[in-house]
């Protein structure tokens, strides 16, 4: 075995008797240094019993122990080969680096440097491979259905791909002012943290199935009240201005522009109710609120950035799902699919 070789090899360095009239000249090796090379030869001569027993990483340890009393350059060369035959390649190309480098003009240092190379490749492969196979899998989703809100007629997707992200159907409805109807409403959440937030909900309502979900209003405080993003997709069935759709939300928003509303949250909520202008039947009108509070509309086909505000986001979604609803018949509808999420 080359290992074992290069332990007799190193034993003879370190501790052979010297020879002949030079030897005789040399001063006697001073206390301290002959208690350490006598360590050195008792964790060399246990490496090397637990080598040939094939005890490879236990052996690595004692070689390792072996250098550090006695920094003979030969010993990193068995510590290399019992933890590459030990399986670590991480400390087996550790110690041909080493060796390498203190022994640059040996024999064996090209073949030290070409097996620290394959063994770091090894170990890159498997951490990536390790990496990959810890890291949660994507959902599979289903083919996206067709889902038509009963009262408008307006075909929504069960599921709609967003900046790269799925953000899944919880339910539609429709708004009616005055017995007139004004737009279509579906209420998208983005699927997978979505998801993982499920059974919590599920735990509080005491089941999964829909009618237990829907007891109540759970349901409706999770959603405003989770960290992950929503969308609110109004398909309009009238024309609305841009005026009209601004006094309609300034009402509903009228606490967080009050006296007793901070200034930061009455100047989101200024910026947020600027972003709208006239809108005409057949038109779509997207809001989407992120986990940080960005608020962000789409119509026309444009994106308008909006306001970073959490209150203020959190406020929005209680226009539709909180304990006073523009609409009790769409705040229902609009989370009629939540048991979905569980499937």
């Amino acid at each position: 075995m080359r290992a074992v070789i290069c332990m007799v090899l190193v034993s003879g360095v370190a501790w052979a008797a010297p020879k002949g009239k030079q030897a005789a000249a040399q001063p006697a090796p001073a206390p301290a240094e002959d208690e350490k090379r006598t360590a050195a030869k008792r964790f060399f001569d246990t490496g090397t019993l637990l080598y040939e027993r094939g005890e490879f990483l236990d052996a690595a340890k004692e070689f390792e122990r072996a250098y550090s009393e006695a920094p003979i350059p030969a010993f990193l060369y068995n510590v290399a080969q019992s933890y590459d035959k030990g399986g670590d390649r991480q400390k087996a190309a550790s110690a041909y680096r080493k060796y390498a480098e203190s022994m640059p003009d040996a024999k064996d240092t090209a073949v030290a440097r070409k097996r620290a190379e394959v063994l770091e490749k090894e170990w890159a492969e498997l951490e990536a491979a390790k990496k990959a196979a810890a890291a949660p899998k994507k959902r599979e989703m289903p083919p996206a259905l067709p889902f038509v809100e009963p009262v408008t007629k307006y075909t929504y997707q069960t599921w709609v791909d967003v900046d790269g992200k799925i953000y899944t159907l919880l339910g539609a409805g429709a708004r009616k002012v005055y017995g007139f109807k004004v737009y279509a409403m579906g209420l998208y959440v983005e699927d997978e943290p979505a998801r993982q937030s499920f059974p919590k909900l599920a735990g509080q309502a005491g089941g999964s199935d829909h009618a237990t979900l829907l007891r109540g209003d759970l349901v409706n405080q999770w959603l405003v009240n989770s960290d992950f993003a929503k969308q609110a997709t109004l398909h309009f069935v009238r024309n609305v201005s841009g005026k009209d759709t601004r006094d309609a939300y300034r009402e509903c928003l009228e606490e967080d522009l009050g006296n007793k509303a901070s200034t930061e949250l009455k100047q989101a909520t200024e910026q947020f109710l600027g972003m709208f202008d006239d809108i005409k039947d057949g038109e779509n009108l997207t809001i989407r609120t992120l986990v940080d509070g960005t608020i962000i509309v789409e119509a026309h086909g444009q994106k308008k950035m909006g306001p970073k505000n959490v209150r203020l986001s959190h406020d929005l979604w209680d226009i539709w799902m909180g304990s006073k609803p523009i609409s009790a018949d769409l705040k229902k509808t609009l989370v009629d699919r939540v048991d979905t999420l569980g499937r």
